[in-house]
């Protein structure tokens, strides 16, 4: 059971706390359940944006293509070098900026018309909005300032479109004049055409400028709808197309590279690629064919003239041959070098053999002297026919340089011959250095927007502002919106949570009865069916706000165990905190339990206690407290036993001239009747609105703060509990009504189990 920490008589206010909360799972799921529509609303409001995200988003398709780089081939390679490929990351880089250049993609843009352009004027997300609903579209086109938008769908296509140079790369406005007619104005404003045909070609000469020609093959639009016309320079549509081109490689040293591209029309990609691909491989190729060409020309004006020399050469040799007599001597010659050959060879093998004989034998030995006379016939043929050697012509040395001469220019020729016939072949065969794998092809869905992304981003993004929001609100914000931050902010015990009841917001506003069925011996019938009506712990006893009093009620023996006399204040800083609500069922349940209990309605201006038990309109608290009515006239006994109630009296009917008691006139009123009750129970206007609650207060021995939850600040609670304390009153403890705290399930467990 929780201990009740209750202030001492005199105590100074406590005021705020110096513990800060604590911020747990449960807290945070609490703060999530009190704002569980809002975070619907926030859930709806995303789903909301992201499918205005996808309707304002046009659609984008990428289309990919596979291209293989191969090694370049040297087709005058004989196969005795070896050749080193040095492929690494720098050349497929340098293969994709070739790709990427004006050179490959320029050509492309003309192809394709790139740089013209045509778009209907439309506003960001609105137009978009009108294309998915036609209706909200023809509802808006009727307006006059939106007549030059796009609402719905339009078309418009360009044959033809030629600017001056200066004019490139801005807009244009074409002005559907309806009739397959239009107007042509440049972005001052200023008229070009005051009205063209479609179909037909129009020249608009500029001063100081080139001419302007535009042909307009298509118009489907409304009258008055606006377009944005241009003519892109080639450097602004070569850049727009690069930057939806990419390439990408798998590893730095592939020869695979795969291209993609992205845009709006997915034929219309697929075509664009295929179409940069096969200039990329003529560029590839050409560059190829350009280095063959250029070597094939050298070898065929070579050819001739090696040709020529060669025969040049033959026709020399002849000549000189026949001049000289050169085929005779030409076997003599070799006659005499065979035998001169054959001479050293035999001299030799003599000088080794007599050399051997001198280890053995003297100089005067006959076989040594024998070998030494042959050695010395030898020596003298040697000398005679080396003498017949040196005394012919030289005619032998011309003759070999001529040979020579001619063997040089025959192997030239052969080698140019071969060299020209393989180039010859190659250009007729040449497949190029690039080989396209896979075509690109038009994709089938888009690769964004993506609904799934757009969805969640949406929802998420939403739900965490919102969530942030709370939680920055809840941070910062001194709104007192539970048992903990009430404790936290007056100082003082809280004694009870009182829930929302969806049976009390059901009962309505109290009804008065009629005073003439209460006279004596009229029948009660009425006022007992107008309590039950008005007041929940009789119309609904199981109700769990009811629980919730009859445990305060159990608790009052403790609440006023220190206090001066049985009177009991029911106060809040606030209108509609529901003290009348708590003040009046309480009085019930205590009157229940068999306890004379006198209820006062002290709201002079507002008060309506009367209505909710079934009284009449009478005298009431200002009344009685002057004097100016009987106590047994103005304490007026209810349908509920034990159950009497002092009205407000005259007062709040509008009669100003009535004066309120002072305080010592309350308070002897109050010593007067409260020992004839078991418990006396005052409801009292807001402190903060006006003075009653800080006068009537210091007569009373407990008060207690009523606040409802999430509508009183911690200034305007310090503010309150300030008066009353200043004023003298004892506060004894608040209490959280209005509470968002949901009903436990044992309590409704055994609410069915009784049912």
């Amino acid at each position: 059971m929780k201990t009740l920490n209750y202030p001492q008589p005199g105590a100074p206010m406590q005021g705020y706390a110096t513990v800060p909360a604590t911020s747990d799972a449960k807290e945070y799921l609490r703060l999530m359940l009190r704002h569980k529509f809002g975070l619907f609303l926030t859930l709806l409001l995303g789903l909301f944006f992201a499918w205005l995200y996808l309707i304002s988003t046009e659609k984008t398709y990428e289309t990919s293509a596979l291209v293989e780089v191969l090694e370049e081939r040297n087709y005058f390679d004989d196969g005795s070098s070896v050749a080193q490929t040095d492929w690494n990351a720098p050349t497929i880089k340098e293969e994709a900026n070739l790709l990427r250049s004006r050179k490959v993609l320029s050509p492309v843009v003309e192809a394709f018309d790139l740089r013209t352009s045509a778009e209907p004027k439309q506003l960001p997300i609105l137009s978009d909005l009108t294309r998915e609903i036609p209706a909200l579209g023809n509802l808006v086109s009727q307006l006059s300032f939106a007549r030059k938008y796009a609402w719905n769908d339009v078309s418009i296509t360009l044959a033809e479109l030629v600017v001056p140079r200066e004019w490139e790369d801005r807009g244009l406005t074409l002005t559907a004049l309806g009739e397959n007619a239009y107007r042509l104005d440049d972005e001052n404003g200023e008229e070009l055409i005051a009205q063209a045909d479609i179909g037909t070609a129009v020249t608009v000469e500029i001063p100081g400028r080139d001419a302007l020609t535009i042909n307009v093959a298509e118009l489907d639009a409304p009258a008055g709808v606006e377009f944005s016309v241009s003519r892109a320079s080639l450097q602004a549509a070569v850049s727009q197309l690069r930057a939806n081109l990419s390439t990408e490689t798998t590893d730095t040293k592939s020869r695979m590279v795969t291209v993609k591209l992205r845009g709006h029309d997915p034929v219309h990609i697929a075509d664009l690629t295929n179409a940069i691909l096969g200039e990329y491989t003529d560029v590839k190729l050409g560059s190829q064919n350009r280095s063959s060409d250029e070597k094939l020309e050298v070898f065929e004006e070579q050819l001739p003239k090696v040709e020529a020399d060669l025969r040049a050469a033959e026709l020399a040799l002849s000549n000189f041959r026949r001049n000289a007599g050169s085929f005779g001597e030409d076997t003599q010659t070799n006659f005499k070098l065979g035998q001169l050959d054959k001479l050293e060879t035999e001299l030799l093998e003599k000088e080794v053999e007599r050399d051997d004989l001198l280890k053995r034998y003297t100089v005067n030995h006959p076989t040594p002297k024998r070998l030494q006379k042959e050695i010395d016939v030898l020596n003298d043929k040697l000398r005679q026919v080396r003498g017949t050697l040196s005394a012919r012509p030289d005619t032998q040395r011309e003759l070999t340089i001529l040979e020579d001469e001619l063997e040089t220019k025959r192997k030239l020729f052969i080698e140019i011959s071969e060299g020209l016939q393989k180039l010859r072949l190659s250009n007729v065969g040449n497949v190029g250095e690039v080989q396209i794998i896979d075509d690109a092809l038009p994709p089938r869905k888009p690769v964004s927007p993506s609904a799934l992304l757009a969805i969640v981003g949406g929802t998420l993004t939403t739900l965490f502002l919102y969530t942030l929001y709370l939680t920055l609100r809840s941070a910062l914000s001194t709104v007192i919106s539970d048992q903990d931050s009430l404790e936290r902010a007056s100082g003082l015990p809280v004694y009870m949570n009182i829930p929302k009841s969806s049976a009390q917001r059901r009962l309505g506003s109290p009804t008065a009865v009629n005073p003439r069925k209460l006279l004596p011996g009229s029948s009660g019938g009425d006022a007992s069916k107008a309590i039950s009506g008005n007041v929940l712990a009789l119309s609904k006893p199981e109700d769990y706000s009811i629980e919730n009093l009859r445990g305060l009620r159990s608790m009052l023996e403790d609440v006023m165990a220190d206090a001066d006399n049985n009177v009991l204040m029911f106060t809040s800083p606030l209108p509609s905190m529901g003290k009348s609500f708590l003040s009046m069922n309480l009085a019930v349940l205590v009157a229940q339990t068999g306890k004379k209990v006198l209820l006062i309605d002290s709201d002079y201006q507002r008060g309506q206690l009367h209505k909710s038990l079934g009284l009449p309109v009478g005298p009431g608290l200002p009344e009685v407290v002057r004097g100016k009515s009987e106590l047994k006239e103005t304490v007026k006994a209810t349908s509920v036993a034990n159950l009497y109630c002092i009205p407000r009296g005259y007062s709040g009917a509008g009669n100003g001239g009535v004066d309120m008691p002072s305080d010592k006139e309350f308070g002897a009123f109050l010593n007067a009747v409260a020992p004839r009750f078991d418990l006396v129970i005052i409801d009292t206007p807001p402190v903060l609105s006006v003075s009653t609650a800080a006068s009537l207060g210091k007569h009373a021995g407990s008060t207690i703060m009523v606040v409802k939850e999430g509508e009183v600040k911690e200034p305007q609670l310090n503010e309150a509990l300030k008066r009353l304390t200043f004023s003298g009153v004892r506060v004894s403890g608040c209490i959280m009504n209005g509470s968002s705290t949901p009903t436990p399930r044992h309590y409704t467990y055994y609410q069915e189990q009784l049912d």
